[in-house]
């Protein structure tokens, strides 16, 4: 069993020390991305801490399969996860736009950044705005009338319309 996350770390002393963190994270205890879910799971990350071009950078990895649901036929979709990151820790919004293009930025509030978040963050941009299932592998519920079955009467606002366009413009009193 892998140690648990750490709340929060001092980014700069792990990147001096090259500090690796590694384990499992359970799905439910990532709360920005749990009500997204439809069922639990865990999630494997490994953060490597290490120095590049004079700054403190985090390289990692997330995997999981996210069990979520689909929008279109409300069934369940599996979305596996497999990715990879490299950000550079900074200290202020100041910063960020010096960072090299291959770096994005994790920024150290008050000197600590949250492990936790990282992975999160990760898993989270993984997930579609919209999941759906591909295209025609979608089943939508059935809402025709089967044989011998009358559909229901329509109860929309041009309900009585379409009952007068059927007698012929008559109407009772």
């Amino acid at each position: 069993m892998s140690p648990p996350l750490p709340d929060r770390v001092d980014p700069w002393r792990l990147a001096e020390g090259g500090k690796v963190l590694e384990g499992l994270v359970a799905l439910a205890a990532l709360p920005r991305l749990a009500p997204a879910l439809a069922a639990g799971g865990d999630a494997s990350y490994r953060l490597e801490f290490g120095r590049e071009d004079g700054r403190a950078v985090v390289t990692g990895r997330v995997r999981a399969v996210l069990a979520l649901r689909c929008q279109r036929c409300l069934g369940p979709l599996r979305l596996d996860v497999d990715s990879a990151f490299a950000l550079a820790v900074v200290g202020s919004l100041e910063e960020v736009a010096a960072l090299p293009e291959r770096y994005e930025p994790a920024i150290a509030e008050d000197g600590w950044i949250r492990p936790r978040d990282l992975v999160e963050d990760e898993l989270l941009l993984a997930v579609p705005a919209v999941p759906l299932h591909e295209q025609g592998a979608c089943r939508a519920p059935a809402t025709e009338s089967g044989p011998g079955q009358e559909a229901a009467p329509a109860d929309g606002p041009f309900a009585v319309l379409a009952s007068l366009r059927r007698n012929g413009g008559a109407h009772e009193n």
